[in-house]
């Protein structure tokens, strides 16, 4: 005979046969969450975590990207009839805003960041040259220090310990 409120097709343990056991609900505030140990096979740990560092480096790249593309695009509207060297200095940016563009949109999709990394090195080097044009010009030096420092950043965050760990345990070497 079975008491009020009891079930016959269950248990000792409160759970009907074959179904997973949630264990019993922690009192508010005490104890761990319940687990669940039914998982099917094939689901292993879940994925590490993006760290902020990777995901900035992504958002980085293509806020700069961005930015240098389309400012890139209207500089190239005259560039070129002002000065064929200018123009192609213009061009090649464009060329690296639109690299920096993709590659950020790699990142944050969680791709490798090779390509980011080397992109960011092209517009560094890009960065020198025009620079040193730039100077023996007579021009400042200060307006050439942010496309030192953006590029810059980027491969510090994605070359940072942090990054690596994270890539690496994604099987990912860079």
């Amino acid at each position: 005979m079975s008491t009020p409120g009891s079930d016959q097709n269950l248990p000792q343990g409160g759970t009907p046969q074959g179904q997973p056991d949630w264990g019993p609900p922690p009192a508010p505030g005490y104890g761990p969450a319940p687990t669940y140990s039914g998982a099917p096979a094939g689901y292993g740990a879940p994925p590490a975590q993006r760290p902020g560092m990777v995901q900035a480096a992504g958002i980085i790249g293509i806020v700069w990207g961005a930015l240098g593309l389309l400012f890139g695009l209207l500089a190239l509207t005259v560039a070129f009839d002002l000065n064929a060297v200018l123009g192609l200095f213009v061009l090649v940016s464009v060329v690296v805003s639109a690299g920096l563009l993709w590659a950020g949109i790699q990142i944050v999709q969680g791709k490798s960041p090779r390509l980011l990394l080397l992109v960011s090195y092209v517009a560094i080097a890009i960065n020198i040259v025009t620079m040193i044009v730039g100077l023996a010009a007579g021009a400042s030096i200060f307006g050439y220090l942010l496309g030192f420092v953006v590029p810059g950043v980027v491969v510090f965050l994605l070359l940072n310990t942090q990054s690596k760990q994270y890539y690496a345990s994604r099987g990912i070497t860079y």
